[in-house]
């Protein structure tokens, strides 16, 4: 596999990988995403300006198999301790490569990354109906922080 550093010119191929996990988020939770947010392109060059901004895509020989958005965030965990964590945003395989061995050659080239970077940790946020995800980040050793309870009037 190979990695590149997203820029404003990878818009057009990384638009419809983020149009898929849209969907997904607006199918299953149209509660709180009841029309799909697509990146336009005004937005995919903002978000790859912000402080401490990483996109990285992951190929299989010239075929994009995935995205990642992250960012490196700094937090002080008491006075005397600085640290940083890698905040993943999105994490998007396209169907086809999911559970051939993509997802975790990827996130391996993530934790370098993070490990280059200075941090402590890797974070992300997911959904409880992605039982996909949920499953493939346990089997990284990704072990839960918290949990958000919501409770609906």
């Amino acid at each position: 596999m190979t990695f590149k550093e997203i820029d404003k010119s990878f818009y057009e191929e990384i638009a419809p990988l983020d149009f898929a996990l849209a969907s997904s988020h607006s199918e299953n939770r149209p509660d709180i995403f009841p029309e799909i947010n697509l990146m336009n392109k005004k937005s995919f060059k903002e978000r790859i300006k912000i402080k401490g901004f990483l996109g990285i895509a992951a190929y299989k020989d010239d075929d994009l198999c995935g995205y990642c958005f992250c960012r490196i965030k700094d937090f002080t965990s008491s006075e005397n301790s600085e640290n940083k964590i890698l905040w993943i945003d999105s994490f998007y395989i396209k169907e086809e490569f999911r559970r051939t061995g993509v997802g975790t050659e990827f996130f391996d080239e993530i934790k370098r990354i993070a490990k280059n970077k200075g941090c402590s940790l890797i974070e992300l946020e997911v959904w409880e109906f992605n039982e996909g995800a949920r499953n493939f980040y346990d089997s990284l050793g990704f072990e839960n922080q918290r949990i958000t309870k919501e409770y609906k009037l």
